[in-house]
């Protein structure tokens, strides 16, 4: 039987496992036939003819706000195909109107978005997307692989406490900033006190893939945060007005901007999800100890996470049980049999939900051969190959120079902080970058 043929664009050499996971979630329906190229890697998509395809999607591995995912070419000849288009977003706080006026010229049909659906009208107001269809779907999904894991007891794991998470920009909010936060104040409160930890928000201490597993696997308890922002910045003039104050007050702390720019619009439009993480910790049996949160309505507090107060009143209480192995490996076997055993957060269902949609928004019966529309996908990209490598050339030499000499010639820091932002700069495009030359 002939299945309808997708394309769909995604970041395939991303180096965050959780993003490979929810490609493969996404493409697992053998309903449809899925052709899934990574337009970061194959700069000639644009000559594909993009007639022999149902429908057209774009993951969220591929930013649509700047022509270094997607060139202009690429984005002409989506807004010309008439067939269903659907989109994956994750990050929507940024850039807002801009995002939702390139949605509108792409002609988006279908957008899979975090965004609660109470607030769906509120943070997608923009009438040209009248006509598009949203529906929420959680940032990450259980996969095979995270069902076959090898765990071990808790009191045979050396590490106390474990973390990685990454400084965002302050103008984000205060949701954003709590990734920072929790890692920075527990690290105060435990010093001295004789705990065993890994915790850092370093670029340089990025780990991904099996080391990240590992990781956990050897620690008895992990920190986590809800994942998104408590601003949602329309036109970036909370972005710019943050980036003035910085330049004026370089040595400004959070509460500083907060009380300065912030207060009046934080929370106003609460983007927040549960994280990918949360179901990697429960899949290696890791107790989780996580501010309060909704997370996406599938965490409860006490029995999936031990809920550590964002004013650290209870640190004291939250240590006691983390000298208990008896508790926590209770909570561990109870998280892995709700959110992993449970099959309620598979890769099945997050499939079951995209195909589902796809299929709806199909009108006609007769599709193109696969084996057809894979041939000629191959011939095309084949015969361009030279013209690729141009491409690929001149998009990541545009990309450093726009980049690194706005890292290096950013006012509101200082030469020292700006030469270290450079480098983490660097270091995490070389981690995203070098995965391309492999594939």
């Amino acid at each position: 039987m002939t299945k309808p043929n997708i394309l769909f664009l995604a970041d395939t050499t991303h180096p965050a496992g959780a993003v490979h996971d929810h490609i493969q979630a996404i493409t697992s329906n053998e309903s449809l036939s899925w052709h899934v190229i990574n337009p970061l890697v194959c700069k000639t998509v644009d000559k594909i003819d993009f007639g022999h395809f149902d429908a057209i999607g774009i993951h969220y591995s591929i930013k649509i706000y700047n022509n270094y995912y997607l060139s202009l070419n690429l984005k002409r000849k989506i807004s010309e195909y008439m067939g269903t288009k659907f989109i994956f977003l994750q990050d929507e706080y940024q850039r807002v109107n801009e995002a939702q006026s390139i949605l509108a010229r792409l002609g988006m049909t279908l957008l899979f978005t975090l965004v609660d659906q109470q607030i769906i009208k509120k943070a997608y107001p923009d009438q040209r997307l009248i006509q598009l269809k949203l529906i929420t779907v959680l940032t990450g999904y259980v996969s095979q692989q995270m069902k076959s894991l090898i765990n071990v007891d808790i009191k045979r794991r050396s590490i106390d406490v474990s973390y990685r998470g990454r400084r965002c920009d302050y103008w984000l909010g205060s949701l954003a900033y709590e990734k920072q936060y929790i890692a920075e104040q527990f690290c105060a409160e435990i010093k001295g006190k004789g705990l065993v930890s890994d915790i850092s928000i370093e670029e340089t201490d990025r780990i991904y893939g099996d080391a990240w597993f590992s990781l956990l696997q050897n620690s008895k308890a992990v920190l986590g945060t809800e994942s998104g922002a408590s601003v949602w910045d329309f036109d970036r003039s909370i972005e710019k007005n943050t980036k003035i104050f910085l330049r004026k007050n370089r040595n400004a702390k959070f509460s500083d901007v907060y009380e300065s720019i912030l207060k009046p619009v934080d929370g106003q439009i609460l983007y927040s999800a549960i994280s990918p993480r949360v179901f990697e910790a429960a899949a290696t049996k890791t107790p989780m100890i996580m501010f309060p949160g909704t997370y996406s309505n599938v965490c409860i507090p006490d029995r999936h996470y031990i809920a550590l107060e964002k004013d650290f009143s209870n640190i004291a209480e939250v240590l006691e049980k983390l000298k208990d192995h008896e508790f926590l490996q209770q909570m561990a076997d109870d998280t892995y049999n709700d959110l992993i055993v449970s099959d309620l957060y598979s890769q099945k269902e997050l499939s079951r939900i995209v195909s589902q949609e796809i299929l709806k928004s199909l009108q006609h019966q007769d599709f193109h051969s696969n084996n057809e529309v894979t041939k000629q996908i191959h011939t095309i990209l084949g015969k361009n190959k030279t013209i690729n490598t141009v491409r690929v050339f001149l998009t990541e030499f545009k990309f450093i120079i726009t980049n690194f000499f706005n890292l290096l010639f950013d006012s509101k820091y200082s030469m020292g902080k700006r030469m270290k932002r450079v480098i983490n700069g660097l270091k995490r495009y070389f981690t995203y970058l070098l995965p391309r030359f492999k594939n």
